[in-house]
């Protein structure tokens, strides 16, 4: 599942979650903000966002979501302060881990991306889109072991599926592709240890998302 996908998924059970326990008014307001955030309106989905927020609806939604949008706008303190109040709202969401981590890397904090994939990945252990950024956040600090595990372990799907590694926000591409750049022109890869095979499939990934 693409992470736009997922968010779409997030947005509707959220809804749902908000129809059985948020009064009406904070109800439309978080739905107005969503369908703000879906139609690409960034900066009137912030401030939807944070009428519903100050109005009292459901604070894991409300701030993850919002947090997304900063993340579009690069916007990066704010997005990790809104993931940061999602995970006190559910800390056993592996979504707002998983976009920790990805806030983390923007700030070249990869140590700590690597922490918050980790738990995703504890929460949700077939999050392969989790699995792949722990793995290029592990090559980014120079792990190449463990990086290489990671990537082998989601090669299969991204072979099956290229599209379904969607990376919206391109931050997983930047990261990607400084490591990459490490290796350009080389036949082999001892110390990331993945084949040529594996390394013509990211690369496939790199172009695909370079052509969206």
């Amino acid at each position: 599942m693409s992470i736009q996908t997922a968010d779409r998924q997030e947005y509707s059970n959220a809804r749902i979650q908000s129809n059985r326990e948020v009064p009406m008014d904070t109800k439309e307001l978080l739905k107005e903000a969503q369908l703000l955030l879906v139609n690409g309106k960034d900066a009137e989905s912030v401030e939807a966002f944070t009428k519903a927020i100050e109005a009292g609806a459901d604070r894991y939604i409300s701030h993850l979501s919002r947090g997304v949008v900063y993340v579009k706008l690069k916007e990066v303190d704010k997005a990790l302060d809104d993931f940061n109040k999602a995970i006190n709202a559910n800390g056993q969401s592996a979504r707002g881990y998983f976009y920790r981590g990805l806030v983390q890397m923007m700030k070249a904090n990869f140590a700590n991306a690597v922490k918050d994939f980790s738990r995703a990945i504890e929460l949700k252990p077939i999050y392969h889109m989790a699995i792949f950024a722990r793995g290029v956040s592990h090559a980014r600090l120079g792990n190449f072991e463990e990086a290489s595990k990671d990537i082998l372990k989601v090669t299969p799907q991204m072979e099956q599926s290229l599209q379904s590694f969607s990376d919206s926000y391109g931050i997983l591409r930047t990261e990607m592709g400084k490591v990459m750049s490490q290796f350009s022109g080389e036949s082999n890869y001892p110390e990331m240890q993945l084949s040529e095979k594996d390394f013509n499939t990211l690369k496939k990934w790199l172009e695909l998302k370079e052509a969206t």
